[in-house]
């Protein structure tokens, strides 16, 4: 009898472990990570959104994004101008860490893993479309990219950079709209094998476009007539109409009911804040709150993230990386200098830096500020008219450039904000750029690399 059952166990073990290897191996082959799609709309300021408090209806479908999903009220960029925010968003490092400082014509270093080429070695299809040229394929922004599509109109002193044919942008000469780049993406997804997740990265610029009429269709030309930032308003009522059309679509589709849907900006916009300020109605050339106060909304029609969360924690560009990794699970590369939020949406407590530091060099510009949860500390090396070296601003309320500086009035912030930027400008040294057409860092940057701990 006990033979027997000795048996009995050595034949039932085998088909017992047989049975839970297959039923791993079929969990294992229906698992599949989140599709995860990243929208920049470049250029939209957080309080130019209905979700942000702005009273016109411009952004139903962001705002109900929103409402469905997790909204960050108070996200930084840590740049005002494109290249160095989108480069510190994608690769979750500091401008300065990756050298990009100058639009002419500093480039994504191939040494900082994207956020692209993380998802590529994990089993993503990647595809990307740029309307913006300052993040074309010439300054390496498609790396990790199965397809990337570049802007197909380039600002004049790109010429150098692209093809003879390509149009110079003007007036006439409007960038490639938002549900072009839509109907693309849509359609390099019809293509792609239904058993891998795939990866979207979209930048739209009607926003920063603004200006020309001629990126905006007939339609909403006509609406906001006599407000004084009609032309924005009208792109961004258009933008929010497509992009929310655009996410419709992707969600109905079958397996995209867990995809992650991130919407996002790289900077925002002057308009009339800064009156005396010179250039402060664009971008690039200020650190005030205008220019730095981006939307974040992350959104899915499962459970990925939970809906109808307000994060009220200031948090980062910087952080969006390593919390879409996590949110997928993915491991992040080493050196990542943002932190994953994933904490904060699952309700658990994170510790944030006190101070957030940000940075731009644009165009003859030169400043670096820090700001805590109500103070920005801005430092200007440069003699930007309207401006002073240091300027105190609140974190709260309207700004109009000197004439809200409270330096004066608050000796002892300045003093401690100046501190804390000394001491993390220490920690953060600036690394060598590197030029279109560049094979990598020469032997004398490489060993200032080294130095500095960026490269092994």
């Amino acid at each position: 009898m006990r033979s027997l059952r000795h048996l009995l166990v050595g034949i039932a073990v085998p088909i017992l472990l047989l049975g839970a290897f297959l039923g791993i191996r079929r969990v294992l082959e229906g698992f599949r990570r989140p599709h995860v799609v990243l929208i920049v709309i470049d250029t939209l300021r957080a309080d130019k959104l209905g979700a942000w408090g702005h009273p016109e209806p411009v952004s139903r479908e962001l705002d109900s994004l929103a409402a469905r999903g997790v909204r960050f009220e108070r996200v930084l960029a840590q740049s005002s101008w494109t290249r160095p925010s989108i480069a510190s968003m994608i690769s979750s490092r500091l401008p300065r860490v990756l050298g990009i400082y100058r639009e002419r014509h500093d480039v994504l270093p191939g040494r900082a893993e994207t956020l692209a080429e993380v998802l590529d070695r994990s089993g993503y299809r990647t595809f990307g479309a740029t309307a913006n040229p300052n993040i074309n394929s010439v300054f390496r922004f498609d790396q990790g990219f199965d397809v990337y599509v570049d802007s197909t109109s380039v600002w004049a002193w790109m010429r150098d950079e692209a093809p003879e044919e390509t149009p110079i942008i003007r007036q006439e000469t409007p960038i490639r709209p938002a549900d072009e780049l839509f109907q693309e993406a849509l359609e390099w997804v019809d293509r792609s094998e239904e058993r891998e997740p795939v990866y979207l990265q979209l930048n739209l610029m009607e926003v920063h476009e603004h200006g020309v009429p001629m990126s905006r269709r007939p339609e909403f030309r006509e609406l906001f007539q006599g407000h004084p930032e009609a032309g924005y308003l009208q792109a961004v009522r258009q933008v929010s109409r497509d992009v929310g059309a655009f996410v419709q679509e992707l969600e109905s589709r079958a397996g995209w009911k867990d995809a992650l849907f991130v919407i996002t900006s790289d900077h925002g916009e002057g308009l009339g804040d800064h009156p005396g300020v010179a250039g402060a109605a664009n971008h690039g050339r200020t650190l005030y709150e205008s220019q730095i106060h981006v939307p974040l909304i992350l959104y899915s029609p499962g459970e990925t993230v939970p809906s109808g969360l307000e994060i009220e924690e200031p948090v980062r560009l910087l952080d969006l990386m390593p919390t879409i990794l996590e949110l997928v699970g993915v491991d992040g590369p080493a050196g990542m200098q943002g932190r994953s939020l994933v904490p904060l949406i699952r309700g658990r407590e994170i510790s944030l830096p006190e101070t957030f530091v940000f940075e731009t060099e644009f165009h003859g510009v030169d400043k670096i500020g820090i700001a805590d949860d109500d103070w920005k500390l801005i430092l200007s090396d440069d003699e930007q008219a309207g401006t002073a070296p240091l300027e105190l601003q609140s974190n709260h309320g309207t700004e109009d450039g000197v004439r809200t500086n409270r330096a004066e009035a608050h000796p002892e912030r300045v003093r401690r904000l100046r501190r804390e930027l000394r001491r993390w400008e220490r920690a953060h040294p600036r690394a060598p750029s590197q030029q279109p057409g560049d094979g990598g860092p020469s032997p004398e940057e490489r060993k200032q690399l080294e130095a500095l701990g960026y490269i092994q």
